[in-house]
């Protein structure tokens, strides 16, 4: 009997396609987005975020999200039987009363994501997402179309304000695959054309490449920047220390993880414009961006983001507590008193700059450590090689020696180990040939002070 062989996956149709067919690929993939995030009347739903809204007086911002936060709940009570019994079947009198309703936490998504859907809706209009977050505990959920563009609406509305749009040409670092790791010669990203995006590898940052990158940004007149603020800030250090020119950029926005503010003005002297931290999760979308006094605002038109203690009661101004959000993207989809399990800190009074949305400042437990590989490159944001990873509660990747880490796992009773060969093959895309993967696992991986598992840590002095 004739066997049949295997077909390639997509990651290895990608791999071994040539630039002009990859870049077929990532367009394709960028239209199939598109279908989800800027459909229907979009101009109209951004125009409705438009930033000047984050100025009005507070009391009428409470007022217009106890309105909106009632209807949802009537709505998600109606749609989804998940929350059948747990909402009630009443309006809220206050934003005050939000502590009245259960929170929803990440082991109730993850034990069955589709309890979360309105059973009308069809699977095929879903868009499955999957992460391992901050946590490195691997999580599946669903979002529909509805959810996707009010997640991206008020994004490209507070990215306007800066001066920067939709279908201008940009530069993103982040963690999307590019190119194998084991590549030496440029290009190390390519060209969206629906997008006119440059999609940039964070894989690749290696001093000696550092002047390719700034090339690329350079030729391909970006105009503004977005993605990880590592990868930002290790182009800046090259460019303060080598004189090298950067692009003309109006901003840079970052997201995904978070950087000191020391390293936000190396990013802003080296590349002359302002750079915007935000804070969002796949789940929710952006719900907080930074003002000019470094403040992070919360985008009160797109949720409620609470800061809780233990109980799930708000701490006081001035005190540190969890995320806790309050979606307004989706009655299908619903995230309602979603524990994010990202801290904040409160403010205690209004901001300087006149926007009255509450306002944190600071969040905590968004720096992650890096992996510094033999020859020199700094890696962030490693959480996604665990998806492959079956049965895996939770994870960290540590940096024990210049040449080795070892990825630790607190396995659930669903563990397949032999999974575990494809996570270190993901690993190895990233980390390259010259970086010994190992695996273990472990009974319970150990948390900050703030009660935060941290996904990378660097067990070695570098």
């Amino acid at each position: 009997m004739m066997r049949l062989l295997p077909l390639p996956s997509q990651q290895q149709l990608y791999d071994h396609s040539p630039r002009w067919l990859q870049r077929i690929l990532v367009n394709a993939e960028a239209v199939r987005r598109e279908w989800f995030r800027r459909h229907g009347d979009y101009r109209r739903l951004v125009a409705e975020h438009s930033p000047v809204w984050y100025f009005r007086p507070r009391s009428d911002q409470e007022e217009w999200q106890l309105h909106r936060l009632n209807h949802l709940l009537a709505e998600v009570r109606r749609r989804v039987p998940f929350y059948r019994d747990t909402l009630p079947d009443r309006p809220l009198t206050s934003l005050a009363d939000l502590t009245s309703l259960p929170m929803l936490s990440k082991e109730q998504v993850r034990r069955n994501p589709l309890a979360l859907v309105a059973p009308v809706l069809n699977r095929r209009t879903l868009w499955p997402r999957k992460t391992s977050g901050s946590t490195g505990t691997p999580l599946t959920f669903y979002l529909d179309r509805e959810a996707t563009r009010n997640h991206q609406a008020p994004a490209d509305a507070m990215l306007a304000a800066l001066g920067c749009h939709f279908g201008q040409s940009r530069a993103r670092f982040s963690g999307a695959y590019v190119t194998p790791y084991t590549r030496t010669q440029p290009p190390f990203w390519v060209w969206i054309d629906l997008y006119r995006q440059l999609q940039c590898s964070a894989y690749h940052l290696a001093p000696a490449y550092y002047p390719h990158y700034l090339r690329a940004l350079r030729d391909h007149a970006v105009v503004y920047g977005t993605g990880y603020p590592t990868s930002w800030h290790l182009l800046a250090t090259y460019i303060l220390e080598s004189g090298d020119r950067p692009p003309a950029l109006r901003a840079i926005i970052t997201d995904s993880e978070g950087i000191s503010l020391e390293q936000q003005a190396v990013v802003e002297q080296a590349f002359g414009c302002p750079v915007v931290q935000t804070y969002g999760t796949g789940e929710v979308g952006q719900i907080a961006w930074q003002c000019e006094h470094h403040r992070y605002h919360v985008l009160s038109r797109a949720a409620i983001a609470e800061v809780v203690d233990e109980q799930g009661n708000p701490v006081a101004p001035g005190e540190t507590g969890q995320i806790v959000v309050t979606s307004f993207a989706s009655s299908g989809t619903p995230f309602i008193r979603y524990q994010t399990g990202d801290l904040a800190t409160l403010a205690a009074d209004d901001c300087p700059c006149g926007r009255h949305s509450p306002s944190w400042l600071a969040i905590e437990g968004r720096i992650d450590d890096r992996i510094k590989t033999p020859d020199g490159r700094w890696i962030g944001r490693l959480s996604h090689v665990t998806k492959p990873g079956v049965g895996i509660k939770e994870s960290q990747i540590a940096q024990v020696a210049h040449d080795r880490i070892v990825i630790r796992v607190v396995p659930a009773s669903d563990f397949v180990p032999a999974s575990m060969e494809a996570v270190i093959e993901a690993a190895r895309r990233y980390l390259g040939p010259t970086m010994q993967i190992d695996w273990e696992l472990v009974e319970r991986l150990p948390r900050t002070r703030a009660g935060k598992l941290r996904h990378v840590v660097r067990e070695i002095e570098v």
